[in-house]
């Protein structure tokens, strides 16, 4: 199983290797994150007026591990949420309830890393709504950062006979494609065009269960791409996102 790597509230990140020794640390800025000081009616109106932060992923992705970092600028540790509830939705109407889950405070230190918090056990959702049921006694409620593990299948999901991972999805500086199925003898092809519809790498192929990298991105702007596959009977279009 192919996966990714999405921070929806700070910023967008990979899974890249790391020179220091705390890859995952937050610093100790109030600004960098999340934080709500009044309530407001939640997207799901069983929540009521509540503290939340909805992320909206952009497509629909199967979800795995869930992490997220608490404030941790040193004066405002208690306004960290300390229980929270998340809810997911493929459509923003209908949503389910992951869980309820107790996070640790932060730690006000720069080489903070985080916490695992739960597993989505492979939901598809668009949408993931985080509400803070208390916090540890500050006048507002807040969060720093949130990353969530995502398999990037779904673009290719109704398309039995053409099946691929696209990933890193977002990506920064390289882009790789693995054919997992072609109900096909032949050859594979793919290309990629800009959402203008412009070539930005010719034709070029791939063959089942082979994995490729397709694009070395330095000299892209950031923006939507699009992978596109075909092997001589069905086509199939695989939206990517870069965002450095």
């Amino acid at each position: 199983m192919t996966r990714i790597y999405i921070i929806s509230l700070l910023l967008l990140s990979l899974n890249l290797v790391f020179g220091q020794c705390y890859p995952d640390r937050h610093n100790t800025t109030w600004y960098d994150g999340w934080i709500s000081c009044q309530t407001a009616p939640s997207p799901n109106p069983i929540r009521g007026n509540s503290h939340w932060v909805q992320y909206n992923l952009g497509t629909t992705y199967v979800l795995h591990d869930f992490f997220v970092w608490n404030t941790n600028a040193p004066d405002l540790l208690d306004w960290g949420m300390q229980e929270i509830v998340v809810d997911y939705s493929v459509d923003g109407i209908t949503w389910e309830e992951l869980g309820t889950y107790t996070l640790n405070q932060g730690t006000g230190f720069n080489k903070y890393e985080g916490e695992f918090v739960a597993d989505f056990n492979n939901v598809r959702a668009n949408y993931v709504l985080i509400t803070g049921l208390n916090n540890f006694g500050g006048a507002c409620y807040g969060l720093s950062e949130v990353k969530i593990n995502v398999d990037n299948t779904v673009g290719l999901k109704e398309n039995k006979c053409l099946k691929a991972s696209v990933y890193p999805n977002p990506f920064g500086q390289e882009l790789n494609l693995r054919l997992t199925e072609s109900c096909s003898f032949s050859t594979v092809n793919y290309k990629i065009i800009d959402a203008l519809g412009r070539t930005i790498v010719q034709e070029n192929n791939i063959n089942k269960g082979q994995t490729k990298q397709i694009l070395t991105a330095k000299n892209i702007l950031p923006g939507i791409y699009f992978v596109l596959l075909n092997n001589g009977k069905e086509t199939s279009k695989i939206k990517v996102i870069k965002y450095q």
